[in-house]
């Protein structure tokens, strides 16, 4: 429509200029066609210019631009962004985590053995290998030199992982407390430590004068007894019979001499006076020691059906009968009855193994060799 409207008023344009020039009263001064043609042009162009104007769309709705409205909301404090301070892991960094043995401050017989152990967690970027090495730093060597090394692991301890580190040392003989302090050193030379700022980690050790006691059962409150209820007074033994009744042994002993505040050093055991008859590691598997308060004197409930967990003590072939050796677990049970007359112990077999064949470890003499430290 609109084209039509231009094409419409040029037409009109061109009828009007061409009348005009021979209506009377018209300009008489002759030009040249040249001269005609660009008034002619100049003409229709000033009227194509107003009808552009006046063709021109007009939209159906203002374009008001919208006046954006300001406030002075003040912004929080605490949602300002901060800028956080970046502090670079270290290659080689530990943390304790434990001491697995001998805690600070552990009371120990002069001269004794102290094998002690570190739980450490490595928390830096760099993975620990048999390059890297435990140095006695300073302090009491407690039977090392200055300068002391040893490898600090046989495998590789990754970032994030837990290593256990173990020293073999010696108690001095003479009474006092006693303090030796380690650190680590990496495959470059370079010493690190625990956190914070890479410190040492130490052992430290109480050494005091000891007493020596050994523990024999008291027999008359000892004895076995069978899983039908039939009772041996004053007979230690353990296996089963030849109607596979499955037999454990009850130890009672006195400790009603050992003070009620004192600190037990080591508990080993002598079962070495013993018997057998059948082949009862060979049949019945491991004996296993559990600290029971069975009544006394001996019945029949006193029989535990099973084989529960929660051994103290235990003996997986003969010849291990015929030696004297440390046990932990045993000196901790012993050391939570201090303050009482007995402890007791109840030895067992898994069970008969229903073969017909009486399998028996009988012993004679079954003692305790206890040391421990006075306050």
């Amino acid at each position: 429509m609109i084209m039509k409207k231009i094409s419409f008023s040029l037409t009109l344009i061109l009828i009007i200029v061409l009348v005009g020039c021979n209506l009377p009263g018209a300009q008489s001064t002759p030009t040249s066609p040249g001269e005609a043609f660009t008034q002619t042009a100049e003409t229709v162009a000033s009227e194509l210019t107003q009808v552009s104007l006046l063709a021109s769309p007009t939209p159906n709705e203002p374009t008001e631009t919208a006046t954006p409205i300001y406030t002075n909301t003040p912004v929080p404090t605490d949602t300002l962004a901060i800028t956080p301070t970046y502090t670079p892991i270290p290659c080689n960094l530990a943390s304790f985590v434990t001491d697995v043995t001998y805690p600070d401050n552990t009371h120990v017989a002069p001269n004794q053995a102290v094998i002690k152990t570190w739980r450490i967690r490595n928390v830096g970027r760099c993975s620990w290998n048999s390059n890297y090495l435990l140095i006695f730093d300073h302090g009491d060597g407690l039977g090392v030199t200055p300068g002391y090394t040893q490898p600090l692991t046989s495998s590789v301890v990754n970032p994030g992982q837990i290593v256990d580190l173990t020293v073999n040392l010696t108690a001095p003989s003479a009474n006092g407390t006693y303090t030796g302090f380690w650190r680590m050193r990496d495959s470059g030379g370079v010493l690190f430590g625990i956190t914070p700022a890479g410190g040492t980690f130490l052992v430290k050790i109480i050494v005091v004068a000891t007493t020596s006691v050994t523990l024999a059962p008291v027999i008359s409150e000892s004895g076995a007894i069978r899983s039908d209820g039939v009772i041996y007074s004053g007979k230690i033994i353990a296996g089963d019979s030849v109607n596979n009744h499955a037999i454990q042994a009850l130890i009672s002993y006195d400790i009603s001499s050992i003070p009620s505040k004192a600190t037990i050093i080591y508990v080993k055991d002598n079962f070495k006076s013993y018997s057998i008859s059948g082949n009862p590691f060979g049949h019945l598997g491991v004996l296993n020691g559990y600290k029971m308060d069975f009544t006394v004197p001996l019945i029949s409930g006193n029989y535990v059906s099973g084989f529960s967990t929660g051994n103290i003590i235990d003996w997986g072939t003969s010849s291990i009968l015929d030696i004297i050796e440390t046990q932990p677990a045993v000196k901790t049970a012993l050391q939570s009855k201090l303050g009482s007359s007995r402890f007791k112990l109840r030895l067992q077999f898994a069970g008969s193994n229903n073969d017909g064949i009486a399998d028996l470890v009988r012993f004679t003499n079954p003692r305790l060799i206890l040391t421990y430290t006075t306050p």
